[in-house]
């Protein structure tokens, strides 16, 4: 949650730990995978709390990153929700060098990194049945490479994210449906990712199928969404089939998110909130 928008610091109204593991185009060489955890809780009345940690690695080189956000929930009623939020991180980019040979069988003398810092704002709102969401990133800009070079300076990031909520119960009144289609617009410089699906909960089922498509590629990737859910617990993996037949032989991404919710004692009772699922 933390790491798709600070917004989402604190809520699920309890304490909420989450580790997740991406695997990017397995059998290329480059070896993508994005890994790390979170934990975020609320405070006092309508302040959340969250602290991210995360690891991009590509082969020789890691990009490893702390975040601590802040979210404010305000509250017109229980059908109009507000939340925003601020995130503030420490990121270090290195690159390993012992594993790189030149065309001469020469090799870097030492490995090399930098410490660099980044901020980001996210909003999100509820209304009745529908729900949206924009989160900025990188508003400091920071330089993608070790060396400072204007032109290697990390472009924002907008993410605005809108769908719908639809809850009902069939004729038995034993199971919950929950469906909630999507859409989720990327854009980063000259890069820009359209989505549009669908995810579904069944009692304790969580479903969704949904495609991706960068504006600039030739095919895009289908997003199929599996997992369990029950009121403490929660697990979810996702496939991303690319449909470019030019790229996928070098393997698809698999990624794996764990979920784990504890119960806070507070002294104020809060009422109860009509959102999606995944703010819970």
């Amino acid at each position: 949650m933390l790491a798709a928008n600070p917004a989402f610091a604190g809520s699920a109204d309890r304490l909420r730990l989450n580790i997740f593991y991406r695997n990017q185009w397995p059998k290329s060489d480059a070896k993508f995978q994005y890994y790390g955890g979170s934990a975020d809780m609320p405070i006092v009345k309508n302040m959340g709390v969250g602290l991210l940690f995360s690891n991009d690695q590509m082969s020789f080189l890691s990009h490893r990153r702390a975040d601590v956000a802040y979210s404010y929930k305000i509250e017109a009623d229980n059908d109009k929700t507000i939340f925003l939020g601020l995130k503030l991180g420490v990121m270090q980019k290195s690159i390993s060098a012992s594993d790189l040979i030149f065309e001469q069988n020469e090799t870097l003398p030492s490995n090399a990194s930098k410490i660099r810092t980044d901020a980001g704002l996210g909003a999100a709102a509820m209304l009745k049945k529908i729900f949206a969401s924009v989160a900025v990133e990188h508003l400091l800009r920071p330089y993608q490479s070790l060396s400072e070079n204007r032109d290697s300076r990390t472009n924002i990031k907008f993410t605005f994210d809108i769908g719908y909520v639809y809850k009902f119960s069939p004729l038995t009144k034993k199971i919950d449906f929950e469906i909630m289609p999507n859409f989720i617009c990327q854009l980063q410089g000259k890069q820009q990712n359209l989505q549009i699906g669908v995810i579904s909960q069944v009692d304790w089922l969580t479903a969704g199928l949904s495609v991706r498509k960068n504006i600039g590629s030739d095919a895009p990737l289908a997003v199929i969404l599996l997992g369990y859910k029950n009121l403490d617990f929660r697990i979810a993996y996702s496939y991303d089939l690319d449909l470019n037949r030019k790229t996928n032989h070098i393997g698809n991404a698999h990624e794996v998110s764990v979920t784990k919710l504890f119960d806070i004692k507070r002294k104020e009772k809060k009422k109860t909130i009509e959102c999606p699922s995944f703010l819970q």
